[in-house]
């Protein structure tokens, strides 16, 4: 396993770890040179957000926000770093799709970065002919866009039917993190994810 990690000032704050993880199978090209040549499919569970939240916001209109479980702030900050890392990389992004729920909507238009975000019944569902469709739908999108990235942001239960893969220890499938997939065989090469830690960290390559 190699790690790729960059630090991200935030005013006074606490400084955010960006860890970009890859296995053998991206390590011959890097992950963000793959995202840029296009292709890729960036499966997430939305960013943080715990239960019985006592103020819960949900900011995309017609977004369904279910009782205290929009973003919390770690989630809202969690989806803006990735979005300004996806920026920063220029990684090309067609389009978003996402659960109705206002934690993955959210999560979905701060990571996008100003594309197209359209909620889809297909991130709500774990219905097998619904999933298959959707994926050729995806797949028949990319390859009439050459060069683009699709995201898709939903739960724990549904990112894992597009090939996100929670790791050893891991329970479900983490918050704040993005999968990369290729299609069309639906396996997960890399993955970014968010930390939160307390002192600056150095970009190094491990």
């Amino acid at each position: 396993m190699r790690f790729l990690c960059a630090a991200l000032l935030l005013a006074a704050a606490a400084t955010p770890a960006l860890a970009l993880e890859t296995d053998e199978a991206g390590a011959d090209k890097g992950a963000f040179d793959q995202l840029r040549e296009g292709g890729v499919v960036l499966v997430m569970r939305h960013a943080n957000s715990p239960h019985g939240q006592k103020a819960s916001v949900g900011m995309s209109a017609g977004c369904t926000l279910a009782e205290g479980r929009g973003l919390d702030a770690e989630g809202f900050f969690q989806a803006r770093a990735l979005g300004e890392l996806l920026a920063e990389q220029k990684v090309p992004i067609l389009n978003a799709y996402t659960s109705r729920m206002c934690r993955a909507w959210d999560t979905a238009r701060l990571v996008a970065g100003g594309a197209p975000v359209a909620p889809s019944d297909s991130q709500m569902t774990t219905d097998a002919d619904a999933v298959a469709g959707f994926k050729k739908k995806i797949e028949t999108e990319l390859a009439a866009n050459p060069g683009t990235n699709i995201i898709l942001s939903s739960h724990s239960n549904i990112a894992p039917l597009y090939g996100a893969t929670a790791e050893a220890g891991e329970e479900e499938i983490p918050s704040g993190a993005i999968f990369l997939v290729r299609p069309p065989d639906w396996t997960s090469f890399a993955r970014i994810k968010v930390k939160l830690g307390e002192a600056p960290i150095t970009p190094a390559v491990e």
